[in-house]
């Protein structure tokens, strides 16, 4: 589970921004329903992170998938730069510090780097050094790694090398990366994901989740379709086939694919619809559902959460996410500032905003020194909108309004 995120030099965030799923101090509310302990740890279930429109919000999840993408997805040689994508697109160094817990351990994780080479790695495990790393200089390394160093280009994460070579804290560090850490993707929903409910027993809660949000759908069925695709040419000659050019079946490969089809409920009957076929709003809600209902201990993140249906179903979704039951961190991207007052402790309430330079900066609603937070009574929105916590979207209307009656004008001549 995340513990804490900072990151330096990323996209919006020109300085140091510290992200934290901690419990604020002396903070009860909620404590039973909304938050869970992970290795010794109380941790937030959820964090919403409000702010205008291109204030650094989706910043934040694409801080956290790149540093996923770096450790899972290593250069193939030393002419492979590092991805990078700093601020204003700067040549210096970018840094990532997390900590989380993995394998009932808690392991801290520091990286610094340019697209050019590595120029800091550590890893910890319950304050333990496990290994540090100064550019090629190992200072502290794993004795069964000792002989190995001369292996490790300058454009490679030794977190890698060393899961490859199976150490054990690097294997489950890693782990945690790979299987733990999930973009929930909506823009990309794969019906190939619905395959869970070949299990009768998830798909029962799945309909009775789905029935609960009023959708009126008694049945989804998923129906695997085989079909052949052409192999690219390049392919072919990659695989050096010798087929026979009229040998017309040596030219293809078979594609599995999923339809899925949702049985909804009328008063003259049932009929089905094709999933790709139904709202987006339908679609996002069940796709998030699979998620939900299908993950254990999981750190899931979700942008623009609220995308595409009704506050309700947003809200409900959000008390299911913040269940005593619920075992799931999430960590959500939303505009619906209805949704402060949906049940969160204030530590699970978060900005971001950008400054006149374009640099972003991240805080939390438990960062202020608010006495009117202690009411039992407290509205969120109401304080966010007067603009106690800045984050808002400043709009001139004039502004806007003069380019539209310049725009006429022009039309008119």
């Amino acid at each position: 589970m995340l513990i804490d995120f900072k990151v330096t030099n990323f996209r919006s965030f020109k300085n140091e921004q510290d992200f934290s799923m901690e419990t604020g101090k002396r903070l009860r509310k909620f404590q039973k329903s909304n938050t869970l302990v992970s290795d010794r740890e109380r941790l937030l279930k959820s964090a919403l992170i409000f702010g205008a429109n291109a204030n650094g919000k989706t910043n934040l999840i694409h801080a956290l998938l790149m540093l996923k993408r770096l450790i899972t997805n290593p250069t193939k040689d030393e002419l492979e730069p590092l991805k990078t994508d700093t601020f204003g697109y700067n040549t210096k160094n970018t840094s990532f510090r997390i900590s989380f817990t993995a394998d009932e351990r808690k392991y801290d994780y520091f990286l610094v780097y340019n697209a050019d080479e590595v120029v800091q790695e550590v890893l910890e495990a319950d304050g333990n050094l496990i290994f540090e790393r100064q550019q090629q200089n190992f200072v502290k390394i794993p004795d069964q790694l000792l002989t190995l160093t001369a292996n490790v280009r300058k454009n490679q994460l030794f977190l890698y090398f060393a899961q490859q070579n199976n150490e054990t804290n690097a294997k489950s560090a890693y782990k945690w990366f790979v299987a733990d850490l999930i973009l929930v993707n909506t823009d990309r929903i794969r019906n190939e994901q619905f395959k869970a409910l070949e299990n009768a027993e998830f798909k029962a809660r799945f309909l009775h989740f789905l029935r609960a949000a009023d959708f009126n759908i008694v049945d989804i069925e998923v129906k695997e379709r085989k079909e052949n695709i052409p192999i690219p040419d390049f392919i072919l000659k990659q695989l050096n086939s010798e087929a026979d050019e009229g040998d017309e079946a040596l030219k293809f490969m078979q594609s599995i694919s999923y339809d899925v089809y949702a049985t909804h409920k009328s008063e003259a009957g049932t009929f089905s619809i094709y999933f790709n076929n139904e709202s987006t709003g339908t679609q996002v809600f069940m796709f998030l559902a699979l998620y939900v209902l299908s993950n254990s201990d999981k750190t899931l993140m979700i942008d623009e959460f609220d995308r595409s249906y009704h506050l309700e179903l947003a809200q409900s979704l959000l008390a299911l996410m913040n269940n005593e039951h619920q075992t799931n961190q999430f960590i959500l991207t939303t505009h619906e500032l209805s949704l402060m007052d949906a049940g969160l402790r204030q530590d699970q309430i978060w900005f971001a905003e950008k400054d006149r330079f374009g640099e972003s900066e991240l805080f939390s609603i438990f960062d202020f020194n608010d006495p009117a937070l202690k009411r039992s009574d407290f509205n969120y929105k109401k304080r966010y909108l007067e603009g106690v916590y800045g984050a808002t979207q400043l709009v001139n209307k004039k502004l806007l309004l003069g380019a539209l009656v310049g725009n006429e004008q022009r039309k008119a001549k």
